[in-house]
């Protein structure tokens, strides 16, 4: 189970009444989240709705914040944003984390209440917009590039010695198991990564600003109609299909059906996907 940050209630309470003008709040921990860099809170103000907060490690730029934060200056729709601080900053810092703040919503993950054909078309719409977005000086500085080597790939070789040592710890070892049944499928993929992001790094295409995590989990549904799209924290400037692959065939089974990538399509506009850069995004 995820526990909370090495940064004390009390440290976090004085952000919110400095920072963000939040006194007397309530503050609870909450172990959800799949990112060991990243911890969420509910804060219970004296007066009004509860908020939900976001600690990241890392005293530096928090492009979580940053980028939907850019966003809604530029008019992107479904944007989940955070709430300024009272410098109209989207992020606060202190010691060693940055904290952010958000609405707490009454929402559910699309990948859990499903999307109806008319949210997958505003989806559709909104990701256009996003890709359509300029690329700035200023953008740049919030986000990386794609260079073509998947994350954590450095990873490997240490992952390979350790599972050959034959670890001990029995957590270890059953992970050792599973990872020897699958070799030879883990093996194939990498290579194909490695061999189709030289090709690709080789003829770089067109590079946009991608959310780069787009699967239903991170697309939260409301009453009604209502759609945000949440955690920005992969946000990466590379070709359109890092995105696009989320939703043409997706990265699941079940996540996504014919129909809805047809009506993701509709909404989005007319798109020809580079299968090579496709196939990339997967195998990575």
């Amino acid at each position: 189970m995820l526990e909370p940050p090495d940064l004390a209630d009390e440290r976090i309470l004085g952000v919110l009444a400095g920072d963000f003008g939040i006194r007397g709040a309530a503050l609870a921990f909450l172990p959800v989240g799949n990112d060991p860099q990243s911890w969420a809170y509910r804060v219970e103000p004296a007066t009004g709705r509860p908020l939900f907060l976001k600690v990241r490690a890392g005293a530096g730029a928090m492009p979580g914040a940053a980028v939907p934060d850019y966003l809604r200056g530029c008019g992107v729709p479904l944007v989940l944003a955070p709430l300024p601080t009272r410098s109209n900053a989207p992020y606060a810092a202190v010691d060693r984390f940055a904290l952010a703040l958000y609405p707490m919503l009454a929402a559910r993950p699309g990948a859990e209440a499903g999307l109806s054909q008319a949210q997958w078309r505003r989806l559709g719409a909104a990701v256009a917009r996003l890709h359509a977005v300029a690329v700035t000086p200023g953008l740049t500085r919030l986000v990386a590039r794609e260079r073509f080597v998947p994350g954590r790939r450095e990873l490997l070789p240490r992952l390979e010695a350790a599972v050959a040592a034959g670890p001990a710890d029995p957590v270890e070892a059953d992970l050792a198991a599973r990872w020897r049944a699958r070799r030879d499928m883990i093996v194939e993929l990498v290579e194909r990564a490695d061999r189709l992001g030289r090709r690709l790094a080789a003829v770089p295409a067109p590079q946009v600003l991608c959310h780069a995590d787009l699967h239903t989990w991170n697309v939260l549904a409301g009453p009604g109609q209502d759609l945000w799209i949440a955690d920005w924290d992969e946000a990466v400037l590379a070709p359109r299909e890092r995105d696009l692959m989320f939703v043409v065939g997706g990265i699941g089974h079940g996540l996504v059906r014919p129909q809805d990538t047809a009506a993701f399509l509709e909404g989005y506009g007319e798109v020809d996907p580079d299968p090579d850069l496709l196939a990339y995004y997967r195998c990575a």
